[in-house]
């Protein structure tokens, strides 16, 4: 796991799983998705209710206690991860934490799109909104 508690800014652009759906994500073949796939290709030991993959598990270490005062958490209107993202900010906001969360919503965006296709103008926008974010 990646040690931020020296940060003080972060952004995140969130790729949570785990082993039950959250929202209106699909029920009916939730672990045989891409995503599960890959979380499980990508950490195999670990398995998807690990607190690296979803920090929503149980046994997660709490949020209040991340380091850093200041997050920025980018998903895409379309973005299978996107109820993930917000389920996210919500309950670093209800933790406790004493940073300040902020949650950027990209319209029309699929996940990783300002990656896929960099130069479109969605694109542009949201690395103008994170520069912005890393400025202030």
């Amino acid at each position: 796991m990646i040690d931020v508690s020296n940060f003080g800014d972060f952004s995140l652009p969130t790729f949570f799983w785990g082993s039950e759906p959250i929202g209106s994500e699909p029920k009916d073949g939730h672990l045989e998705r891409m995503i599960s796939r890959v979380w499980n290709f990508a950490y195999p030991a670990a398995g998807l209710d690990h607190p690296m993959v979803n920090p929503f598990a149980a046994g997660a270490p709490t949020m209040a206690g991340m380091g850093g005062f200041r997050l920025l958490v980018c998903v895409g209107e379309q973005d299978i991860c996107r109820e993930r993202g917000i389920h996210y900010c919500d309950a670093v906001r209800e933790s406790r934490w004493r940073g300040e969360v902020e949650l950027y919503e990209a319209e029309g965006g699929k996940h990783g799109f300002h990656i896929a296709e960099p130069e479109t103008e969605m694109a542009k926008v949201m690395i103008a909104r994170l520069a912005s974010f890393l400025q202030q």
